[in-house]
C-alpha cells in the first residue's frame, strides 16, 4: 500500500546555495597564445568547483588560501595537464604548469589561475586545442577562450569532445560545427559566470537559460559547504567531552538528513541531470560513514538515521532528543508500505508514546497525521482479514484522529490534509 506523500518535517537544515532563479552556470576561461614553435595558456577555473573536486581547503575554514593552493600544487598541476589537450600536426605537446594563483574577477568571484606552456621544438603547421575541465561535475562544462596567433585574436567556446584547430603556417582557420555554434553566443558569455555578473548581456543569457532549465536546487558551492561542515563535525565527534560530542553527533545527523532532502528535491526537479554532483555527494558521505541510499520503491533518497540513534543513546534527555526521535519515526513512516500488521501496531504504539511524552512538540500535527494514516491502514488490513470488530474499531480511531487534527491545528496544512483525507476515507468506508 502506498503511504500518503507529505513533505518530511524533520530537522532538515537549509543548505547554502539551495535555490536560486537559474540553473548552475559554471564556466572556465582561458587566454591562449600560439606561436610558431610554442604554446602558452592562462587557465582560470571556478575555485569553488575545483575545491569541491580536489579538496583544496584542508583546514575546512571555508576558504582556499594561497598557502593551500601551493600545498596542492602537484595535484592541481596534474589536473590541468590531464584536461588541457594540445596537439601540433597530430602530435600531442608535452605541457608544463607554472605559477598557480587565486584570481578574482570584477565582482570578486574567485578562480584558480594556472599557467601552462609547451615547446614544440619545431615549426608548427596545424595546432589543435581541446579542454574538458570539470566534466567530473558538469559533463557539458565549457571554457571561454581567447586565442591569439600571428597577430590575430579570436574568441571561441571550447567544449568537451570538440577540438578547435588553427593552421598556423598560412593563417587559415578551421573550426568544427560545435565551435562555430558556440561562437554565436560567446559575446554574451565571455564576461559571465553564474548570476554574479551585473551586465545587461549577462542578464539576457540568464533569461535564455531560464527558458531551457528549471530553478537551481543543488550547486557545487552549496554541496562543497555542506561536505566541509560534515567533515568538521566528524572531527568534533572524535574529541572533547561527552556533551560537545553529542552535539556534533546530532548536527552531523541533521546535515545528513538535509542532504538527503536536497538530493530528493534535485531529482524531483531535474531528474538525474546533476548525476555527477549526486554521485560525488554519495561517495563523500559514504567515506564519512554516513549512509544515504536510494529507495527504488519510494523513488527517494533516505538517510539511515544511524547518527540520530547514536545521539539518543548518548543523550536520551538531551536538548535535541525529541527532534532526533521524531525524525526516526518519520523515516520509519515514509519507508513503510503499511502492509505489515505487526509493524503497524508497533509503529502506532511508538507514536502514541511520543505524543504522551511530548504533548507540545512543534511537529505533533505532522505526527498525528502519520498516526491517522497508520490507523487507516490497520482498518484496511483488518477488513481484508474479515475481522469486522477490529476493522470497525480502527475505522472509528481513524475518523477521530483526522477530526482531532482539524480541531487542534486549525488553519495549518496538516488540518487541510486531514480534512481531505477524512472525506476520502468516509467515501471509502461507505462503499464497503
Amino acid at each position: 500500500m502506498r503511504r500518503a506523500a507529505f513533505a518530511l518535517a524533520g530537522v532538515a537544515m537549509a543548505l547554502s546555495g539551495a535555490r536560486s532563479a537559474a540553473h548552475p552556470f559554471s564556466v572556465s576561461y582561458a587566454q591562449i597564445a600560439i606561436g610558431d614553435r610554442s604554446f602558452s595558456a592562462i587557465v582560470r577555473l571556478p575555485l569553488d568547483d575545483v575545491d569541491l573536486l580536489l579538496r583544496l581547503d584542508r583546514d575546512l575554514d571555508g576558504r582556499v588560501s594561497p598557502a593551500e593552493i601551493q600545498a596542492a600544487a602537484a595535484v592541481v598541476s596534474a589536473y590541468v595537464l590531464k584536461h588541457l589537450h594540445v596537439t601540433a600536426d597530430g602530435v600531442a605537446l608535452a605541457s608544463a604548469v607554472g605559477a598557480l594563483a587565486i584570481w578574482r574577477d570584477a565582482s570578486g568571484f574567485e578562480y584558480l589561475q594556472a599557467t601552462a606552456t609547451a615547446d614544440a621544438g619545431r615549426r608548427m603547421r596545424v595546432v589543435s586545442v581541446r579542454t574538458d575541465f570539470l566534466i567530473e561535475l558538469y559533463p557539458s562544462h565549457t571554457t571561454q577562450a581567447q586565442i591569439s596567433a600571428a597577430g590575430r585574436d579570436e574568441r571561441v567556446v571550447l567544449r568537451p569532445g570538440a577540438a578547435y584547430e588553427r593552421r598556423v603556417a598560412d593563417e587559415r582557420w578551421t573550426a568544427p560545427a560545435l565551435v562555430v555554434a558556440g561562437a554565436v553566443i560567446l559575446g554574451l558569455l565571455v564576461l559571465t559566470r553564474r548570476r554574479r555578473r551585473p551586465l545587461a548581456l549577462a542578464a539576457a543569457m540568464i533569461l535564455a537559460a531560464d527558458a531551457a532549465r528549471a530553478d537551481v536546487i543543488m550547486t557545487s558551492a552549496g554541496l562543497n559547504t555542506t561536505l566541509k561542515t560534515m567533515e568538521r563535525l566528524e572531527q568534533q565527534m572524535a574529541g572533547g567531552s561527552a556533551a560537545p560530542q553529542a552535539e556534533a553527533t546530532f548536527q552531523l545527523a541533521a546535515q545528513a538528513d538535509a542532504l538527503a532532502s536536497l538530493l530528493n528535491a534535485e531529482v524531483e526537479s531535474h531528474g538525474m541531470e546533476q548525476r555527477e554532483l549526486i554521485d560525488l555527494a554519495l561517495s563523500r558521505t559514504k567515506a564519512l560513514g554516513i549512509v544515504i541510499a536510494y529507495n527504488r520503491d519510494k523513488k527517494k533518497f533516505f538517510y539511515d538515521g544511524a547518527l540520530f540513534q547514536r545521539y539518543l543513546s548518548a543523550a536520551p534527555r538531551g536538548p535535541h532528543a525529541s527532534d532526533a526521535e521524531f525524525t526516526l519515526i518519520a523515516y520509519q513512516f515514509y519507508q513503510s508500505e503499511g502492509s505489515d500488521l505487526g509493524q503497524l501496531l508497533s509503529a502506532v504504539e511508538t507514536k502514541r508514546r511520543f505524543l504522551a511524552r511530548h504533548p507540545a512538540f512543534k511537529a505533533n500535527a505532522e505526527l498525528r497525521l502519520y498516526l491517522a494514516i497508520d490507523y487507516r491502514d490497520l482498518y484496511r488490513l483488518y477488513r481484508e482479514a474479515h475481522d469486522a470488530a477490529s476493522a470497525d474499531a480502527y475505522r472509528l480511531r481513524t475518523r477521530a484522529e483526522y477530526q482531532r487534527i482539524e480541531r487542534l491545528y486549525r488553519g495549518t496544512e496538516q488540518a487541510s490534509s486531514a480534512r481531505q483525507l477524512l472525506r476520502r476515507f468516509d467515501e471509502e468506508t461507505k462503499q464497503k
